[in-house]
């Protein structure tokens, strides 16, 4: 497994939201939960990048 699905895994459990799939498509990956899906890199960027993220989750759930 990639680094990047860890932490992918990590910040959706953190935030205390489940995460159905994680399935790729291209250079990207497609998160998949109840309410919808968002798509996030393959490659990890910065810091802001993770932090965007979550914060996509959250208005996600919200």
């Amino acid at each position: 497994m990639r680094k990047i699905i860890k932490e992918y895994r990590q910040i959706c459990s953190a935030e205390g939201v489940a995460l159905l799939d994680i399935k790729p498509r291209g250079h990207h990956y497609a998160l998949h939960f109840e309410r919808g899906f968002l798509i996030a890199a393959s490659t990890p960027s910065d810091d802001r990048a993770r932090h965007n993220l979550r914060a996509a989750i959250r208005r996600l759930h919200a």
